[in-house]
């Protein structure tokens, strides 16, 4: 398929729902969640020549990596091998917005593979503000051509079908509720929870399928709709040193402090202790949380507050 080149503008911007005047709008492409399978979709789609629409019910685009603050989970070959063209422009770019506009050490910026956060769970922990400044540069070369339109803050409402395909889909802006159809040759559901499988009447299941449905060696036996992996909830927090900010205990926390979750296999001992299972293995795993360097723990404990930590003042 060919691929078109566009003239770029002197000025890009993301578009809010709420600037178009059309109510109709009518694409190759219609991409409803705009997170970083949405983002990445969509650059794929212009790159082959297609016209594309992009929502997005927040007022920016990244998904778990601008509004939930959770840096990406890499393995730990990533910096050779096992990543596509286009996730390593990503990761080289955030490197290059470090060295460009914030203040490291000449060491690290002589490293080339340095990790902006310093985090363990990712060789490329950064902060949100990065991870959307570094996504919008991404999309605003086809946003500028006018091959691209991002609506954000607008979810979708409704859809048309006809038999197993899909029209139109009907989205609103949150903020001034105007509604707006997109019609398109093809849909993808790029949202957090597959909002576009009700809507469409799309066949579809949540959870863990059975053996029989899937052949599967290492399925159950039975269906289990509602095992889901859990969801990962983050905050950005910061250590001072010398200082306390100890709050009174709240509501239920004893409850918490002595729950243990009703798992299988089971959960070695209190959801919220110094003890987890292996995600691997499933053996009982040892945690820490030293936020003061050299960050010391004992042999074979994992350092929390390392883990997903985005800023690092050493760097």
């Amino acid at each position: 398929m060919p691929t078109f080149q566009f003239p770029r503008r002197a000025f890009l911007q993301l578009i809010p729902a709420s600037l178009l005047n059309a109510r109709d709008l009518k694409c190759d492409i219609a991409i409803i969640g705009g997170g970083v399978g949405g983002c990445a979709a969509a650059i794929a789609a212009c790159r082959n020549g297609m016209r594309v629409v992009m929502t997005e019910e927040t007022d920016w685009v990244g998904g778990q990596l601008t509004s939930q603050a959770v840096p990406p989970d890499e393995h730990p070959w990533i910096e050779a091998f096992g990543a596509t063209a286009l996730y390593r422009t990503y990761r080289s770019r955030v490197r290059q917005y470090y060295k460009e506009f914030l203040p490291l050490r000449a060491e690290v910026l002589a490293n080339a593979f340095f990790n902006p956060g310093g985090g363990s769970v990712s060789r490329l922990t950064h902060e949100p503000r990065v991870s959307l400044a570094v996504l919008e540069q991404m999309l605003s070369t086809w946003i500028g051509g006018g091959q691209l339109t991002v609506l954000l803050e607008t979810k979708p409402i409704s859809a048309e079908t006809a038999g197993d395909s899909v029209r139109s889909v009907t989205v609103r802006h949150s903020r001034s509720g105007k509604p707006a159809t997109i019609a398109a040759s093809y849909f993808l559901d790029a949202t957090e929870q597959g909002d576009l499988l009700p809507l469409t009447k799309t066949e579809y299941v949540t959870g863990f399928e059975s053996q029989k449905e899937t052949g599967e060696p290492h399925a159950p036996d039975s269906a289990q709709p509602a095992n889901v992996q859990s969801f990962t909830v983050c905050f950005a927090i910061d250590h001072l040193k010398g200082e306390s900010h100890v709050i009174e205990k709240p509501t239920d926390y004893a409850f918490w402090r002595e729950y243990v979750p009703r798992l299988k296999p089971a959960w070695p001992g209190k959801l919220l202790s110094w003890s987890m299972s292996n995600p691997i293995t499933l053996a009982e795993r040892k945690v820490s949380f030293n936020p003061e360097p050299p960050y010391s723990v004992p042999a074979g404990n994992l350092n929390l507050w390392l883990y997903r930590r985005i800023a690092a003042q050493d760097q």
